[in-house]
């Protein structure tokens, strides 16, 4: 079996890695256009939940990620200056470079091939495989050279955003939001090494406008956040990597293969941060893909059937979640009046996923303030 894999990325390299080593025998390659050191962004949470699902797949990937990882078990959200905790929680961070680093290490180690700077200019062509994996992000030459054989869809979304790098390691995932007259902010940041973190800032649509950003450059639109956030950056400067200002783009697709290509990871589905990050699906893709090779061996087409039956309503499940994670989103500035604990309980709430019970057991002292603020609320 020859498999070539479109992209090294996480989900690229990991399901490379779980293929050679269970068929050794079996050509793997993984095709990356970019050089082994290029990457963009900063850094990747992941919960404690998707590293127990790497764990499932090879422990051993995950004591060696562990090693260059930061940990914390609280969630903050501040709201105007007014900061909650949330206990119960479990995240983990590490820098995007030094995670594919050790991604292509183990890849090596196992015998699986990779070539940098390959760059391929027409999928189709590519018949000296006899699976073409297309785990090569949102903008995936593999599903757009087959746009109708894989249905797919694209919806960008209402809200702007932009990712920047910051020399300033914050104690926990916070998401920070400040209403002014000028409209709504958010900026989500978490550190994943001793000395740097990661400042996602978003606005909604209308703060987009009546904030002036969209008639800004790139350069004013950096210098204005890092206005806005001055307090919560301690009045530094945000860290450019390509940290373009643009809108949530959701990329969809009805149909998983198409012959002998298949798609995992952003190629498949652009996942919404707000529940959780796309490099932790695109793994979890690439498990699931794995594991119907295990249980279909050779037969390529089953593999695939199963591939998508099997992890199609966990997505989607996802999906839905994000969607209503969106709106929440979307419609942030008209909640930024509430009280803080309100507020947080409302964001907790917002996807349907989480309950109050839930939240009860896994969060008892987050919701032990919280209802001694709602009975307070009650007797008033």
């Amino acid at each position: 079996m020859h498999i070539n894999i479109v992209g090294a990325g996480p989900s690229g390299l990991y399901f490379a890695y779980l293929m050679k080593k269970t068929w050794p025998a079996w050509r793997i390659r993984v095709l990356e256009q970019n050089a082994h050191d290029d990457t963009f962004g900063f850094g990747v949470v992941l919960s404690g939940r998707a590293l127990s699902f790497l764990s499932d797949a090879d422990s051993s990937v995950v004591e060696r990620l562990l090693a260059h990882m930061q940990t914390w078990s609280d969630q903050h959200i501040v709201l105007n200056g007014a900061r909650v905790v949330i206990d119960g929680s479990s995240f983990s961070a590490i820098s995007r470079l030094v995670l594919l680093e050790q991604l292509q290490k183990i890849c090596l180690a196992v015998g699986v091939e990779i070539e940098f700077h390959k760059r391929i200019p027409d999928p189709a062509s590519m018949k000296d495989c006899d699976v073409l994996v297309g785990a090569d992000g949102a903008n995936s030459v593999v599903r757009d050279a087959f746009p109708q054989e894989f249905g797919t869809e694209i919806v960008d979304l209402k809200n702007y955003f932009a990712w920047y790098g910051m020399k300033k390691p914050y104690p926990a995932h916070t998401l920070t939001f400040l209403s002014r007259p000028d409209g709504a902010f958010c900026g989500h940041h978490y550190r994943y090494t001793p000395a740097m973190s990661t400042f996602v800032a978003e606005v909604d649509a209308q703060t987009w406008v009546s904030s002036g950003l969209a008639g800004m450059d790139e350069v004013q639109r950096r210098e204005f956040s890092e206005d806005v956030f001055h307090t919560t950056i301690d009045d530094g400067d945000f860290i450019d990597n390509r940290s373009i200002w643009r809108r949530y783009r959701i990329i969809k697709n009805a149909r998983w293969s198409h012959r002998n290509a298949v798609l995992i990871g952003d190629a498949l589905r652009t996942a919404h941060p707000s529940i959780g990050s796309g490099t932790r699906l695109a793994i979890e893709d690439s498990i699931a893909l794995w594991r119907a090779f295990q249980a279909e061996g050779a037969d390529i087409s089953a593999a695939f059937n199963r591939y998508q039956s099997e992890r199609e309503p966990i997505r989607d499940k996802l999906n839905r979640a994000a969607e209503l994670s969106i709106t929440w989103y979307e419609g942030m500035a008209d909640k930024m009046q509430m009280h803080p604990l309100d507020f947080t309980y409302d964001y907790m709430l917002r996807t349907g996923v989480m309950t109050r019970e839930r939240l009860t057991r896994d969060c008892p002292q987050f919701m032990a303030q919280y209802a001694a603020h709602a009975g307070a609320q009650t007797h008033e």
